[in-house]
C-alpha cells in the first residue's frame, strides 16, 4: 500500500562520507580501524590501504587484513609501500614486534585486495568525484605515491585528513611528528599538492590521554570491535605500567572524530611548510602564523579538541554502558 512518503528522504540527515583509510596497523590504528567500521551512519568505508610505518609493511597490511576479518566487514585490503619515497624505514618499537602488541588475531579467510592503493584512491575518487576523503593515519607514501601518478586527484577528491604533524613540539624530534618525520618527502608533497587538508596533530591528539575509566567501560562491551579494541588498549596501559609511559593516546582515532565530529575541535587555517632536513626539523610542520611567506593557507589544523566530547563519542560508539 502507498504512504504517501515514497521517494522521499531524510533531508534532515546528512550523505554518508566516502572514505578510503590509509593505515600502518599498530596499536592505535587498529582502534581507528574497529572505530570507523562503528561510523556506517557518517561514512561509507570503501577501501583500506597498507603503507609501511609502525612496522614493516608485511605486519602492517596483515594486521589490517586480519582485523577487517575478525570483524567480520566487507572491506577491501590493499597492500602499499614498503619503503618511503627517499629514506629507509624507521619503525616505532612502542607497538611490538608484530604491530598490535601481545594481541594475537585468527588468520583472515580472504586475500588482498588486487591492485596497489594508488588504484583504489584512483578508482574510488573516480566513483566518488568530488566527495570522496581520504583518512591517513600512517606515513604519506601510499598518498604522495598517488598524488604523483595521477595529479588530477587533487581535483578529484574533497578532503584529506591527516594524522601527523606538530605545531609545537614532536614525539620522534623535538619538533617532529612520528608519520611525518618517517617520509618527509612523501609529507611535502601531499602539503603541496593542491588538495584540501586537514591536519589533526600532537596539538590535539596529546590531550585526551585514556583515563582507566573508559578503558574498563569498553572491556565490559560487547561485540567484535569492543573485543579487539579492548585487548589493545589492555596492552597499551600495559606497556605504560611496564615502561613508566604517560597515559596512552589514541591518535588516529582522534582524527576519525575529526571526520565524523568535527563540532569536538577547534580548527585555525595556515600555510603549513613541510621540513625535510635537520637533524632535529626533518619532518616538522612549520605554520605561518604571521604570513610571512605571503602563500594561501594549505590546511585547515586542529588545534584544540573538547576531551570529553571525545571520550563521551569514543565510549557511546562501542556501546559501553555508563
Amino acid at each position: 500500500m502507498a504512504t504517501g512518503n515514497e521517494g522521499v528522504h531524510d533531508v534532515t540527515k546528512p550523505p554518508r562520507i566516502p572514505l578510503v583509510m590509509d593505515v600502518d596497523t599498530g596499536t592505535d590504528d587498529a582502534v581507528c580501524i574497529a572505530a570507523a567500521t562503528l561510523c556506517s551512519d557518517a561514512i561509507e568505508l570503501v577501501g583500506i590501504g597498507a603503507v609501511c610505518g609502525n612496522v614493516e609493511i608485511g605486519k602492517t597490511a596483515r594486521n589490517t587484513l586480519d582485523l577487517v576479518d575478525f570483524l567480520g566487514c566487507d572491506i577491501p585490503v590493499h597492500v602499499g609501500a614498503a619503503q618511503p619515497l627517499a629514506r629507509p624505514l624507521c619503525t616505532a618499537v612502542s607497538h611490538g614486534a608484530t604491530g598490535l602488541g601481545d594481541v594475537v588475531l585468527p588468520a583472515a579467510r580472504r586475500n588482498y585486495a588486487q591492485g596497489g592503493v594508488t588504484e583504489l584512491i584512483r578508482r574510488a575518487a573516480e566513483r566518488h568525484r568530488g566527495t570522496l576523503e581520504i583518512l591517513a593515519v600512517g606515513p604519506l607514501t601510499n598518498i604522495a605515491t598517488a598524488l604523483s601518478e595521477h595529479p588530477e586527484l587533487a581535483s578529484m577528491m574533497k578532503r584529506i585528513t591527516i594524522m601527523g604533524g606538530a605545531l609545537r613540539g614532536g614525539n620522534m624530534t623535538l619538533a617532529s611528528e612520528f608519520n611525518l618525520y618517517c617520509d618527509p618527502e612523501a609529507a611535502r608533497l601531499v602539503f603541496e599538492s593542491g588538495c584540501e587538508l586537514t591536519m589533526v596533530g600532537l596539538d590535539v591528539t596529546l590531550k585526551p590521554e585514556l583515563p582507566l575509566s573508559v578503558f574498563d567501560r569498553i572491556r565490559a562491551a560487547p561485540g567484535p570491535q569492543a573485543d579487539v579494541v579492548g585487548r589493545v588498549l589492555d596492552f597499551m596501559m600495559r606497556r605504560k605500567d611496564e615502561f613508566g609511559a604517560d597515559d596512552p593516546n589514541l591518535h588516529d582515532v582522534i582524527a576519525l572524530a575529526a571526520i565524523v565530529r568535527p563540532s569536538l575541535f577547534k580548527f585555525e587555517t595556515y600555510y603549513v611548510h613541510l621540513e625535510t632536513a635537520g637533524e632535529v626539523t626533518r619532518g616538522m610542520t612549520v605554520a605561518d602564523f604571521n604570513n610571512i611567506s605571503k602563500r594561501p593557507p594549505n590546511a585547515r589544523v586542529a588545534v584544540d579538541i573538547d576531551v570529553d566530547g571525545f571520550w563521551n563519542w569514543f565510549v557511546d560508539l562501542f556501546g559501553a554502558a555508563g
